[in-house]
């Protein structure tokens, strides 16, 4: 995805991010190779310096009328005689630039930026025997006085480039006070779900980066994330259908990137938010994030914490046969669930001169889960219930996460050749102990017949290591290649120790104690073109991926084959702005998802004596290919047809089990299974209407057919449907700096991308309201989400012999007030955004 790069000594108007996969132990030829590449582009940068320093150059600066620098303004070299143009430039973030390697001859520069007409300076002689220094080129701001109001330029709120669809931010229908949620959930074919999962156009698995940096937290704790973030931080939301071969293959559903504004000038500033909400249990957010930048180094730094108490009714009505008798399982579940979730992140860049920055940073968090299950069976035939089991599950589920991210990012030449590296280390922690105990009474629930307890240890520990190095290489027609080398690795050791009670004393149950280590080791290279050809704009790229896996059991029953194999990710994207009102574009790529660490874990977790979870060690990344075109109609309405075209899916199946002790066929198990096949076909049509000055809507639906074919177990299952999304935001401007939203959105009938459930239609009412404070430095909201409490999900599921009905109500409607304040300087430069090189294996813990 492409970003200005703000915070070094460089800018060149869009640099691809880099993308990402997973670790294992370093081993030492991998390394040599790392270390060689290394070597040999550092000698070329060192030598190119050596000589640039020899040659005599043309320096100057670029001012504002208040003398202070313009970060980052093009300055281009002309002919005095014909002003064609000679070479080009990008000022520093002191608004220095130079000219080198310049024949004898008379000249004239020009500077502007945006915002900022182009400004000519006097033309000079040069001889090129001795450096010379140009007076400053002064800018002035672009602005037009009518009547008191000021008018300056305003960005259409949808730009279409040949890889991606921008929405500009300040552009959108969102008032002061909003929030980045707010945004996102506005923004063309997004789709945020009763979980808070995020899905583009359709498809799930799509990868949340914010400055180019994946967010690697869970749906929810990014979901608290984006509500606390002020909409007024964001600059841009890119959507980015078929990423382009700089990035990890993971992700079949596309990257959604948020791009935070960058501010300017030294100093220090940071903001506090606080939100409160009550639905049945309370919950509350708070964080502050801090900013320090001068001449040399820049300090940042942020925390926050979250409480979220919350619960869930699940009702499962499983019929079936056991052996030619009907056999009926009345479930009734109540998971109540208390979060203690604390994030954080410290880091410091050093600006070594104007062409070298040396990046450290560090961030992690602390997790305390406490899940308490109750649940009733009733059991029986169709019309007699003969027994009752009682479940009661207590689970604690704690965990911290550490990553740390050493980098480097040089600028060779005034050219655009950039080089960064990324080194990474990441530990994962996660302990899990739980306590289950079932009894089995009689029909009239008078006597028991039956009970067991058992208890569990589960810690994981999981350890990523990364190394990766990306260059820039333009080209004199205006087009540039990028290249770059990545190996990651990775080791997960997790231990699972079940105890039975058998009268008085524990022992270990055999059937469910294991030791499962996983390690994986990802190498990979690519190499991507860019180039803007008039109204045509084009972007090609070939990624190469070689996976190597190793899988041991200590279990005598479970032992796992070492597997190796290479795979070819090509992307190509093509634009055309056929006129004014009319952009089209094209895209197709090859993607892959790699099942997360804890599904590749094969222990098995009880929701009751019948019913259980599992994960799946043989599972397969799963592939896809990508198609889509898009047509984008006076910057306001866009419109998309898709394909995508997946082998083995990865998704939670239902499937009939057996108990190993006893022989009971009346097990059902929800295990990851890789679907066969899976074709989705998508429409997608949005626009911003304003109604009146005050009125405006954003209007979004998408139309999709969804196929599915698979073996579970020995039966076949092919299903497919239509399904519909859509979403109306209004939002209201009201005197005194309050701004009111209203907003519907409607799920239909169909065939849920998670478990196959036939699920039934879903709608739901948002409300909020927010006023801008404290000279519009706070603000101030009210939010109600689904206020008439309508969110639920119903479906129904065919097994081989039973039939599944599963109603599930979370607690949907919750009021929420917050409070978001800014302070210190809000011009200072923000932090230079890192991706690190282990972001992919991250998202996958």
């Amino acid at each position: 995805m492409y970003y200005v790069m703000h915070n070094t000594y460089f800018c060149i108007v869009v640099v691809k991010e880099r993308n990402y996969i997973p670790n294992n132990t370093i081993t030492p030829p991998c390394m040599k190779s790392f270390i060689k590449i290394l070597t040999i582009i550092g000698l070329v940068s060192f030598a190119m310096k050596t000589k640039a320093q020899v040659a005599p150059k043309i320096t100057g600066t670029v001012i504002r009328t208040d003398k202070s620098p313009v970060e980052f303004a093009t300055v281009i070299l002309l002919n005095a005689k014909d002003s064609s143009l000679v070479k080009g430039a990008i000022a520093t973030i002191e608004g220095k630039y130079e000219f080198d390697k310049v024949a004898p001859g008379k000249y004239l520069v020009a500077g502007y930026h945006a915002g900022m007409p182009k400004v000519f300076g006097l033309p000079f002689q040069w001889t090129a025997q001795k450096g010379l220094s140009l007076d400053a080129i002064t800018l002035v701001e672009k602005a037009q006085q009518l009547n008191a109001v000021e008018v300056v330029a305003k960005r259409p709120f949808i730009e279409q480039h040949a890889d991606k669809l921008v929405v500009n931010v300040e552009s959108s229908i969102v008032g002061p006070g909003g929030t980045a949620m707010d945004v996102l959930e506005k923004s063309p074919s997004i789709l945020v779900d009763k979980d808070d999962n995020i899905s583009l156009k359709g498809k799930s698995g799509v990868i949340i980066m914010i400055d180019g940096k994946i967010t690697n937290m869970s749906s929810q704790d990014l979901a608290q994330l984006l509500r606390s973030m002020p909409s007024s931080n964001l600059d841009q939301i890119e959507l980015i259908s078929n990423p382009s071969a700089k990035y990890d293959a993971a992700g079949n559903a596309g990257i959604i990137n948020l791009k935070l504004k960058k501010n300017k000038n030294y100093g220090a500033n940071g903001n506090i938010n606080l939100s409160g909400g009550m639905g049945i249990y309370p919950k509350v957010n708070t964080g502050i994030n801090l900013n320090y930048r001068n001449k040399n180094v820049n300090l940042y730094g942020s925390y926050n914490y979250s409480f979220r108490q919350n619960y869930q009714d699940l009702h499962i009505d499983r019929a079936g046969t056991e052996g030619d008798h009907p056999i009926r399982f009345d479930q009734r579940t109540r998971m109540s669930k208390v979060s203690r979730f604390q994030s954080f992140k410290a880091g410091a860049d050093y600006f070594i001169g104007k062409n070298h920055t040396v990046g450290f940073m560090v961030d992690g968090f602390i997790r305390n889960l406490n899940i308490d299950n109750k649940a009733v069976s009733y059991i029986g035939d169709n019309v007699v219930v003969d027994s009752v089991l009682r479940t009661i599950a207590y689970n604690k589920p704690t965990g911290d996460r550490f990553n740390y991210n050493l980098n480097y990012r040089g600028k060779l030449d005034t050219l655009g050749r950039e080089i960064n590296v990324d080194i990474d280390y990441s530990k994962h922690r996660a302990d899990v102990t739980s306590l289950f105990h079932a009894a089995v009474w009689d029909g009239n629930e008078k006597a028991i017949t039956g009970a067991d307890t058992t208890r569990s240890m589960q810690p994981s520990d999981i350890r990523l290591k990364s190394a990766k190095i990306d260059y820039v290489h333009p080209l004199k027609d205006g087009s540039k290649f990028e290249l770059g080398v990545k190996s990651s690795f990775v080791t997960s050791d997790n231990n699972a120790v079940f105890d039975s009670l058998k009268q008085s004393d524990w022992k270990v149950d055999l059937n469910r104690t294991n030791h499962f280590i996983y390690k994986e080791n990802i190498n990979a290279a690519y190499i991507n073109y860019i180039r803007q050809i008039k109204k045509w704009g084009i972007q090609a790229g070939l990624r190469a991926e070689q996976t190597n896996i190793e899988t041991s059991s200590y279990a005598v029953k479970n032992t796992f084959a070492d597997t190796s194999y290479i795979n070819l990710f090509p992307s190509l994207a093509v634009s055309w702005n056929a006129n004014e009102n009319n952009q089209l574009a094209v895209s197709y790529s090859r993607r892959l998802r790699r099942p997360n660490y804890d599904q590749l874990n094969p222990f098995e977790f009880y929701l009751d004596r019948y019913t259980k979870e599992a994960g799946n060690p043989y599972l397969k990344p799963q592939y896809s290919n990508n198609f889509e075109l898009t047509h984008t109609f006076r910057k306001f309405l866009t419109s998309s047809i898709g394909y995508a075209h997946t082998n083995n899916t990865i998704m939670r199946i239902v499937e009939p089990d057996i108990d190993p002790a006893t022989g009971d066929t009346t097990f059902v198990r929800y295990k990851v299974m890789n679907v066969d096949n899976r074709d989705n076909f998508s429409l997608n049509i949005s626009a911003q209407v304003p109604f009146t000055k005050w009125w405006s809507a954003f209007v979004t639906t998408s139309l999709y057919y969804n196929h599915y074919k698979t073996f579970v177990g020995k039966q076949l299952v092919d299903r497919g449907s239509a399904g519909f999304y859509g979403q109306i935001q209004n939002s209201f401007d009201l005197p005194k700096h309050f701004s009111l939203q209203l907003s519907y959105n409607y799920i239909s009938p169909q065939i849920a991308d998670e478990g196959l459930f036939r699920m039934s239609a879903m709608h739901g009412v948002d409300f909020g309201v927010r006023k801008q404070v404290l000279d519009k430095k706070g603000t101030l909201s009210l939010n109600v989400q689904d206020v008439f409490n309508t969110r639920k999900f119903r479906g129904t599921y065919e097994l081989e012999n039973q039939h599944l009905e599963i109603n599930n109500k979370w607690e949907s409607r919750v009021i929420t007030l917050s409070f978001s304040y800014r302070f210190g300087n809000m011009n200072v430069k923000e932090s230079r955004k890192r991706k690190g090189g282990a972001e992919e294996e991250q998202s996958r813990l």
